[in-house]
């Protein structure tokens, strides 16, 4: 379209005479001359038209003109006063996805800053996935790196959002429904974390009412039915709040004001409540001039109203992670009507509305809006380094998930700084939060000057320490004492590099024991050699190559035999004998597993079985399981042996019939226990005659101790019989 003309560009008076298109014109130029100079008119009706000539032949699936709806986008965007670069590029979103226009056009026809807007919103839709789930992570991955680059691409792609989700009944219902809980999971969050409150309370009532239609009518209507019965009761609260500020020589704006429809269903669900029980349904609003006269409104109307207990919170003194800030406080107003009050300032109530637009919305910069902004560039930082230290986008948008919609609470460190942790964090989140190294080697706690454990939920307040030790080691348990998406990130990112690095070892092994059996090594194996067989397996490293054993995606004594003829013969020993079996120690992690089918003990006569999913899997030799699985898999069997003195401990299943008396459970658990020997679990199944079965998962060092144990537990007088569980089904 380089070659279109302005004059052209003025014959589109039959698509901008549509009524709709006329009516949305007329709002982008309402919200604009409130801001925007000539100049600045000039080249967004220059937009507009350059808009309604590329879009000439489309049509949406409401019936109207295409650019009706990049004008109105461009409108939502006006009434946040953004500036001219911005509200052009809303006006030509679409232009290079779905008309002629080209990026160079854009940066011909209007600037680069514009091209570059409506480039970056672009690639945001042109996204393709294999499901829904995936697609949902990945578009937020893609939104994340946008907003990093540039917040307004954010903002043009949330107003978009907006108005698709006004005009959503055109859609199919699967459409609806699909688009609904996308806006319900991505775009809502986001706009609620740059701190565009109005935008995430319309996203979410849209897509509440798409996707649970008789769940919004109930609420809408049960809510409109409580505003009536209560309409005068607000009316004088807020009139006695206004004498009573008067009173103190404060002027302030009070007014009412209800909660939003699914906000209510929220809360509803998360609290089990029914719509009567919600307490801050309604609530009042007050504005004042000065900041310090937000504290002496709160102390004049405490003196109104009594306060309820834990219903305060002050965002002013700790502002939320995107810039909101505010006075909290739940009183008990007349009739017993329990009901929110919020005071702010003027600035900090546009602040709350606007968000990290206000950056945008005046020529002068307020201190205020360029730290809502700081704060936003410093959540997507944390975000990102998240996003690089998690295993994909989608674990990484699960964890992100799990953190929004999540009150806040604010605790201190010795030194008197606030860290802000969702609600119900441990003492091992506020470690990660300090530090990811902190985490790692924490081993307990102290809150307000006490001695605790990791796990004690936290609340605001708490003075909080960590204390550390080297040489820690990660478990899979430690995700248990966690809510946080940054201590669980780190978490799983350092058991992945713990059981790659357990990988690493048991694939050296496995394909040095095959390269071993034809008569050579692995430190036979040159850099040539290495370099061939990573390209035959289209692989990077040899790292990869190792990993890829352990975990059973490749058989090494496959490898070994593609190998062969790339090396050279070793010259053996006379006395050399090959090393014919994979020698198991118990302390190789979690590449090798052993399975709850067969319980093998050192001692016990092994064979491995190399699974795609679990690694190496150690059988006893005569395990059922293991015969089944390898008649249809004979390549996959590994033999190993136990080294001559293993190191781990093993568990193992014993099964004693008792008669059923009162104590017994515990005499056998205490008897255990004296042998120095972990019971992992127990349960307990009662048979017929005064009898009951008592199975007990426990962990011994080798055969010998459980033989041992069972020789014990067999001369207890309750005890009829014991024996060791050799064969079960895997489930």
């Amino acid at each position: 379209m380089s070659d279109v003309t302005t004059t052209q560009l003025s014959h589109t008076s039959d698509t901008m005479g549509h009524k709709l298109v006329q009516a949305a014109f007329k709002k982008l130029k309402e919200n604009t001359n409130l801001y925007l100079n000539d100049e600045e008119k000039s080249a967004l009706r220059k937009a507009v038209h350059y808009g309604a000539y590329a879009h000439e032949k489309q049509i949406r699936k409401s019936g109207e003109p295409y650019i009706s709806h990049p004008i109105i986008v461009a409108a939502i965007l006006a009434e946040m006063r953004v500036d001219i670069d911005t509200l052009i590029a809303g006006v030509l979103h679409d232009t290079i996805e779905d008309t002629e226009v080209s990026y160079e056009d854009l940066v011909t026809e209007f600037n680069a800053d514009v091209a570059h807007l409506v480039e970056a919103v672009t690639k945001l839709d042109k996204l393709k996935f294999r499901n829904f789930k995936e697609a949902q992570a990945e578009t937020f991955v893609k939104m994340l790196f946008a907003m990093s680059d540039d917040v307004r691409v954010i903002i043009i792609k949330l107003a978009d959002r907006l108005h698709n989700m006004r005009t959503i009944d055109a859609m199919s219902r699967s459409g609806q429904k699909r688009i609904s809980q996308e806006t319900i999971d991505v775009y809502a969050p986001i706009a609620e974390r740059i701190g565009l409150k109005h935008m995430q309370k319309e996203l979410e009532d849209h897509a509440f009412k798409a996707l649970h239609p008789n769940r919004y009518k109930q609420i809408v209507t049960g809510a409109k039915e409580m505003a009536g019965h209560r309409k005068k009761a607000i009316e004088k609260i807020c009139k006695n709040i206004e004498k009573a500020l008067l009173d103190a020589s404060m002027v302030a704006d009070v007014s009412g004001r209800q909660k939003a429809p699914y906000s209510i269903y929220k809360k509803i669900k998360s609290k089990q409540l029914t719509l009567e029980e919600v307490h801050d349904l309604f609530g009042v609003r007050i504005i004042v001039s000065e900041l310090h006269q937000c504290y002496l409104a709160l102390g004049v109307i405490h003196n109104l109203y009594p306060p309820s207990e834990n219903g305060f919170k002050d965002y002013i003194a700790v502002p939320k992670q995107n810039g909101y800030q505010s006075i909290h406080s739940i009183v008990t107003g007349p009739y017993g009507l329990k009901l929110e009050i919020q005071i702010r300032t003027q600035n900090m109530d546009e602040m709350s509305e606007a968000g990290v637009a206000a950056h945008w919305m005046y020529k002068q910069k307020s201190a205020q809006s360029t730290a809502s902004l700081n704060k936003v560039r410093s959540w997507l930082g944390s975000l990102l380094r998240l996003q690089a230290d998690s295993g994909s986008s989608l674990e990484f948008y699960e964890n992100f998930k799990s953190d929004l919609g999540l009150d806040e609470i604010y605790v201190f460190t010795p030194k008197g700084d606030i860290v802000q942790l969702p609600i119900k964090s441990t003492a091992m989140d506020f470690a990660y939060a300090i530090h990811t190294s902190v985490g790692s080697h924490a081993v307990s706690a102290v809150v307000n000057g006490e001695a605790t454990t990791l796990s004690k939920v936290l609340e605001t307040g708490d003075t909080v320490s960590i204390k550390t030790a080297k040489g820690l080691t990660v478990t899979a348990d430690w995700l248990g004492v966690v809510v946080t998406s940054k201590a669980r990130t780190a978490i799983r990112k350092e058991l992945k590099d713990i059981k790659d690095e357990d990988a690493l070892l048991l694939g050296h092994r496995m394909l040095d024991r095959a390269l071993d059996t034809f008569g050579h090594s692995f430190e036979a194996l040159d850099a040539r050699t290495i370099k061939k067989v990573l390209k035959e397996y289209q692989l990077d490293s040899m790292d990869d190559l190792l990993k890829s054993f352990a975990y059973g995606q490749l058989l090494p004594s496959i490898v070994a035999r593609k190998l062969l003829p790339l090396m050279k013969k070793r010259k053996l020993d006379k006395d050399y004998q090959p090393k014919e079996a994979l020698v198991i120690d118990g302390t190789e992690g979690s590449i090798v597993n052993y399975p709850h089918c067969c319980f093998p003990l050192p001692g016990d006569e092994i064979t491995g079985y190399l699974s795609p999913s679990k690694g190496v899997v150690i059988h006893r030799s005569q395990c059922v399981n293991l015969l089944e699985t390898l008649k249809d898999s004979p390549e996959r069997s590994v033999k190993c042996q136990w080294n001559v003195d293993p190191s781990g401990m093993f568990k193992t299943k014993l099964m004693v019939d008792v008669i059923n008396r009162t104590g017994v459970l515990a005499n056998l658990a205490s008897l255990i226990a004296a042998e120095d020997v972990n019971i992992v679990t127990i349960d307990q199944v009662d048979k017929e005659g005064g009898f009951s079965q008592l199975n007990f998962v426990v962990e011994v060092e080798n055969k010998g101790q459980a033989t041992q144990l069972m020789k014990r537990l067999q001369r207890h007088t309750e005890v009829l019989n014991v024996k060791r569980v050799y064969h079960e089904k895997n489930h």
